[in-house]
């Protein structure tokens, strides 16, 4: 993107980009390739994207690989999509591989386009990405977007590929849009009620087609939706964050929070605390 407001223009000694994106203004939405190597993290909504031949789904959690040279396109995006875009500049993809032996090679980059990562995973990459996003000396930048790059593809190599072509049943994509809002708190029975399915079928496809329980779904959502309000207002109680973020009660948050985490929100809060 040539335009001087782009939010992925590389400052002057800086190595890439670290952005938290959701402006649609900026999707290319034609056939396209970078020198650059890129990932996207998907935080909210869903969509997909064609590599080439290929055609993966987007939901939270799936990071995609898009290696230098490589033609692609997004599709379907819903206008709630969310996600983290990294570009590191082309000289990353050769530290890449001298960091870890050689890998990934070059004929083998199609096995390394789209990965669900776990919970843990997930938080891990997120409160790294925050983090280097933040700093604004070019070599802190740097050291962090290095450390982000091979961090990021030794979560990415341990996770579940995603099977390509995979599409989303149609009554699967109303069931994520209705609880991406997260205003409401409709049960499996009232969300397969309102797409016309049973209970049992939508909690088969949607484990199926997402790789997380309606449960598990919701609740990766509630703790994002925590971390976002946190880092937005730091300020405000932990519980107020808590309640807004769609939890019932602080021992549900706590144990949803210690298990994802593997530690409890006052260790998270004493390393990450602004």
């Amino acid at each position: 993107m040539d335009n001087q407001d782009s939010p992925f223009n590389v400052k002057a000694g800086f190595g890439g980009v670290v952005v938290r994106f959701a402006e649609k203004r900026w999707y290319l939405r034609e056939w396209h390739s970078h020198e650059s190597l890129e990932i996207n993290l998907v935080l909210r909504g869903t969509g997909s994207v064609l590599l080439e031949d290929r055609r993966y789904p987007l939901l939270p959690g799936h990071v995609i690989w898009l290696w230098p040279g490589q033609r692609h396109i997004p599709s379907d995006w819903s206008s709630d999509m969310l996600m983290w875009i990294v570009e590191w500049k082309p000289e990353f993809f050769s530290r890449l591989q001298r960091a870890r032996r050689g890998h990934p090679k070059p004929g083998e980059l199609k096995n390394y386009s789209c990965r669900r990562l776990e919970t843990p995973a997930f938080l891990r990459v997120q409160g790294i990405l925050d983090g280097v996003a933040g700093m604004e000396k070019p070599d802190a930048f740097n050291q962090g977007l290095n450390f982000a790059l091979l961090a990021i593809w030794d979560e990415f190599v341990r996770a579940k590929p995603v099977a390509r072509e995979a599409f989303l049943h149609p009554k699967l994509e109303q069931v994520l849009g209705l609880m991406n809002d997260l205003t409401t708190n409709l049960s499996l029975t009232q969300l397969a009620d309102a797409v016309k399915m049973s209970p049992h079928y939508l909690s088969v496809l949607f484990q199926k087609q997402t790789g997380l329980s309606v449960p598990d779904y919701r609740n990766r959502q509630r703790l994002n939706q925590f971390f976002s309000l946190y880092r937005a207002r730091p300020e405000i109680r932990l519980l107020e964050h808590v309640y807004e973020a769609g939890f019932g009660s602080y021992a549900q948050f706590y144990r949803i929070f210690t298990e994802a985490t593997g530690q409890t929100p006052r260790q998270w809060l004493k390393s990450n605390r602004p």
